[in-house]
């Protein structure tokens, strides 16, 4: 996959003006998904982190959100200089036709965007906002894999972190295959079955309905297969991410086989509900509460 150099602005302009290229999967990605100049090259200046480069997914119109994570980070320990900012695209601002055109995007995938909302699937099925979010993953991805990073984190705006992160991370990670193109951090266990597929302690392959993007490790390897899996988009990219799987032979459990990846179960770091989502409706949930289960089930509490 050939990755060409294009700026972050010019692949918004893209989308929303009337030239888009590309075809299916990683192509369409090396076309369609532009890249940072070489001037905005960014990475770790200190040797003391275990990270190529950190980057925070954020929106310009959620100046809040990233107020949070801003304390989320001192929080884990990271300090000015240690993380970048990655500016969101905005769903609300892409031509969802032109990414259709340029191969992001499926034909099914928007044919189940127009339903109705009751008629879409909740927390599968793309909106606008699904959309910006998984293209701004995409952005990062083309990012990683042309610069060759070999282990960047990814976070989203969402996320909560206990005290001493790299720290703890460090020792989590020591559990972890050598052969791991991504590693989720943070994740949710939707149908309880990663106890089935661990493989060290306190790490398992990733079920096929694990859900959540908003904390994970990421090789350049892993980076290009994820281009290429996950490009044109039919679903939302949690779901995307999680495609291809095979059953457990022992416990018949489908897990993700492609990219290499496991999960960190309990999570090392929380998504956090108090905020909303601009992605998924509350549903009549309580997000407060939701966020306290979470905490709890990763056997830390938020200050």
């Amino acid at each position: 996959m050939r990755l060409r150099g294009w700026g972050h602005t010019a692949f918004q302009t893209r989308l929303n003006g009337s030239r888009c290229w590309g075809s299916r999967g990683a192509s369409s990605a090396s076309q369609c998904v532009a890249l940072r100049s070489a001037s905005s090259s960014f990475s770790m200046s200190t040797s003391r982190s275990p990270f190529d480069a950190v980057y925070v997914i954020n929106l310009n119109r959620r100046p809040d959100r990233w107020k949070f994570i801003l304390r989320q980070l001192q929080r884990a320990g990271f300090r000015e200089g240690e993380y970048e900012r990655f500016t969101a695209v905005d769903g609300r601002a892409v031509d969802i036709q032109k990414a259709q055109a340029c191969g992001l995007v499926s034909l099914l995938g928007i044919l189940r965007l127009r339903e109705e909302e009751s008629r879409r699937i909740w927390g599968m099925d793309l909106n606008p906002a699904a959309v910006g979010c998984a293209l701004s993953h995409v952005l990062l991805w083309a990012t990683i894999a042309a610069r060759r990073y070999h282990r960047v984190l990814v976070v989203e705006d969402d996320s909560l972190f206990p005290h001493d992160f790299q720290k703890k991370y460090d020792e989590r990670m020591r559990h972890v295959p050598q052969d791991w193109e991504l590693v989720y951090v943070s994740g949710l266990d939707t149908a309880d079955q990663t106890s089935q597929l661990r493989v060290a302690e306190g790490v398992s392959r990733v079920p096929q309905m694990h859900r959540t993007t908003n904390c994970y490790v990421v090789t350049h390897h892993g980076a290009r297969r994820l281009l290429e899996l996950c490009l044109p988009m039919t679903y939302q990219l949690d779901t995307m991410m999680t495609m291809h799987a095979v059953s457990d032979p022992q416990s018949g459990v489908p897990h993700v086989t492609s990219p290499v990846c496991y999960t960190l179960q309990p999570p090392l770091v929380v998504q956090a509900t108090r905020m909303g989502s601009d992605i998924q409706s509350s549903n009549g949930r309580d997000e407060q509460e939701e966020e306290r289960a979470r905490c709890r089930a990763a056997g830390w509490t938020t200050d």
